[in-house]
């Protein structure tokens, strides 16, 4: 039975509490409070929640009772909760007006799969998040078709979520964060162009597709971002192009390339900002007749194979398409020398593992590296 002392030694104002633990423990504990009935109110709580502990009947609704009788019974604010799906509802509120409209359409389809695969536990407190509700969203996303990296992705922004839940104090740990990424299919590791594949591309496209394919080529930027550029995001005196991607909303300034600066000098318009590609501008990107299929239809005339491989599920993946000039641009830097910081400025990578998968180092430049380690005695050895 709970029982109320004072510290004989009188180092402590408060009274402690006695009881038992459901191990058959005694626990002595302070009240922090010094008026006997209040604190024998709180002992009394505690008692209660300990013998329903060992008859296995102590909910999370019945501790947080418990606790928030204590709290309002010393005049503090009870416990701040929330659900699951009311904490992702004012998550994606708060983004809504910080972040582009494609963005927080991702993010919302994101939440909604997640929350939909959670079902009736989406109503539970926010505490009752396990790893193995992450999990199970992790394999349905899998079953139902999805890439491996467009599920990690997914993955990656529940953990985003559910880490701002940490840091308000909602939650101890993000179960998230014990979950394992889904491991990326090496078949659908993207391959890079040589400089002589991208001459034939060139050679066989039209104008508009010349000028793109050699702004991929040399600026690195992805299909939409390219085909979107016009005059007004060149700048032929400081030989700067700077424009804005799409994706991120970071601003990246790339020079010009004195080849690419040949070519455009060659078509300058008399409009100052038409598009640079007019008759690819505001094309969409997929689809039958979009501009990604007519990309692969150049890769064809060009003799230059897709390399399309059976990825997981039975789902076709290009190696080589249009988006691998972006990493061609990235690796050839590379191979060149130039540090990961400079050529994260030139492409716009906001994450080091991020830039790293576009990065397809030679083995040349690998094999000058271990050369120039030391030898270490007379023969080499």
């Amino acid at each position: 039975m709970a029982s109320l002392h004072k510290d004989p030694h009188g180092r402590s104002p408060y009274f402690y509490c006695a009881f038992s633990l459901p191990n058959g423990q005694r626990r002595f504990k302070s009240t922090k409070q010094t008026n006997r009935r209040e604190a024998w109110g709180v002992c009394i709580q505690w008692e209660k929640a300990s013998e329903a502990a060992g008859k296995g009947s102590l909910t999370e609704v019945q501790a947080r009772r418990v606790l928030n009788e204590i709290l309002e019974s010393t005049g503090e604010s009870p416990i701040r909760t929330t659900s699951v799906r009311e904490f992702f509802g004012n998550w994606l509120a708060s983004k809504k007006l910080a972040i582009k409209e494609d963005t927080f359409f991702h993010y919302r389809k994101e939440v909604s799969a997640f929350l939909e695969v959670l079902g009736s536990r989406a109503d539970k407190g926010l505490g009752t998040l396990t790893p193995a509700d992450i999990e199970n969203f992790r394999d349905a996303r899998i079953k139902q078709g999805l890439r491996e990296t467009t599920v990690a992705h997914y993955l990656k922004a529940i953990r985003s979520v559910l880490s701002v839940a940490r840091r308000q104090g909602l939650i101890l740990h993000n179960p998230a964060e014990a979950v394992d990424l889904p491991r990326r299919a090496a078949s659908q590791e993207r391959d890079v162009f040589t400089p002589h594949e991208v001459r034939s591309l060139v050679d066989v496209a039209s104008p508009d597709w010349k000028t793109t394919i050699l702004l991929g080529y040399y600026v690195g930027s992805r299909l939409t971002d390219t085909v979107s550029l016009s005059w007004a995001n060149v700048d032929l005196v400081e030989s700067v192009i700077f424009y804005t991607q799409g994706k991120t909303g970071k601003r990246v300034e790339v020079p010009i390339h004195p080849a690419l600066e040949e070519h455009l000098l060659s078509i300058a318009a008399d409009n100052p900002r038409g598009f640079l590609s007019p008759a690819l501008a505001k094309k969409k990107t997929g689809g039958q007749r979009g501009l990604s299929m007519q990309f692969a239809a150049i890769m064809a005339k060009a003799g230059i194979d897709q390399r399309r491989v059976e990825s997981s599920r039975n789902r076709q993946f290009s190696r080589l398409s249009f988006h691998c000039l972006r990493h061609s641009f990235s690796s050839a830097l590379a191979n060149a020398g130039i540090s990961a910081d400079v050529r994260m400025k030139l492409t716009g990578h906001k994450s080091l593992d991020v830039h790293r998968r576009y990065t397809h180092i030679e083995l040349a430049p690998l094999k000058e590296a271990i050369a120039t380690l030391p030898s270490l005695g007379p023969g080499g050895i």
